[in-house]
């Protein structure tokens, strides 16, 4: 589990280390066969996993033992050309399958401050094998079931704005309402601190600027409001076969299929998030170290804020 190697995401150390790593988002084409997309979508059904189920629909597998280390050997050779050697250092994957009727709104894919104290009772804060952070993700489209002659997954959307936080739902203007999420919620973006592609910051008075228009009305199917401040990296498909690699802390959503076409193309879907961590930069490994010889097994995450 990987949460168990890893920093709090709020702490300054683990926060200059995921900026420090931050890079484009890539898509690589056809990295998946028809046999590769098989193997992994009938691997979600594995019966370690345990399931979630969100009010819109959407089917969650995951577990603590769910075989993402395993689905890494498996394919090493392709994880290798699309991420790099880097892929091999890190200590646990995580990740989820999901099957989903409904499009996903704004969001970032770090992890949930729940789920890391909950790791505290087991391994605690000052323990030598916490010595990571969240680096990148890759996300992989699986099938699509639509009643159409063709098929169309949409498109997913990735903003040129990485929040290095915990994991959240960016819904500002409270415009959409019921949202069937695990994450916390934020509705106010303007004291937000966003990094760019580049691991630079982002002055905060554009997190008021206006979303562009033409691209809104083209791709999105979410209220304009919730995109305040925010500007496009990239579009990509949603293409089975294909995948996303992108930092973990990068802004982005889905749409209901190419919206030129005026209607919903697609009845569910399922993909696979695979998340890989990184080791602390020497300097910061250094820094943390000391200031985990000052605390206690039973220190949590009121021990530095």
């Amino acid at each position: 589990m990987r949460e168990l190697y890893m920093l709090p995401m709020d702490h300054p150390i683990a926060q200059e280390n995921i900026r420090r790593h931050i890079s484009p988002a890539k898509a690589i084409e056809d990295i998946w066969s028809k046999d590769d997309l098989e193997y992994l979508w009938k691997s979600a059904f594995d019966q370690r996993n345990s399931v979630r189920r969100n009010k819109n629909g959407t089917v969650l597998m995951v577990g603590p033992n769910s075989g993402f280390d395993e689905i890494y050997q498996h394919f090493k050779p392709t994880f290798d050309k699309v991420i790099g050697p880097e892929a091999s250092l890190t200590p646990s994957i995580g990740g989820n399958w999901y099957i989903t009727p409904s499009q996903y709104g704004l969001h970032n894919d770090s992890i949930r401050p729940s789920v890391f104290e909950q790791t505290l009772k087991h391994i605690p804060l000052n323990h030598s094998q916490r010595k990571y952070t969240v680096w990148k993700n890759l996300v992989s489209p699986l099938w699509i079931g639509t009643h159409l002659d063709y098929e169309d997954g949409g498109q997913i959307c990735w903003f040129d704005q990485r929040h290095i936080d915990w994991a959240c739902v960016y819904n500002a203007g409270e415009k959409t309402s019921n949202i069937a999420s695990v994450y916390d919620i934020c509705t106010d973006y303007t004291e937000l601190q966003f990094y760019d592609k580049f691991g630079e910051a982002i002055p905060k008075e554009k997190n008021n600027k206006k979303f562009n228009l033409a691209i809104w009305e083209e791709y999105m199917n979410t209220p304009y409001e919730r995109l305040q401040g925010l500007s496009i990296e990239h579009i990509w498909n949603w293409t089975p076969g294909n995948a996303i690699f992108f930092d973990a802390v990068q802004l982005h959503n889905t749409n209901e299929g190419t919206p030129i076409r005026r209607i919903k193309t697609w009845n569910s879907k399922m993909g696979l998030l695979l998340t890989f961590l990184k080791e602390l930069d020497e300097d910061l490994l250094g820094e943390w170290r000391i200031f985990q010889s000052k605390l206690k097994d039973t220190d949590g995450l009121e021990s530095y804020n």
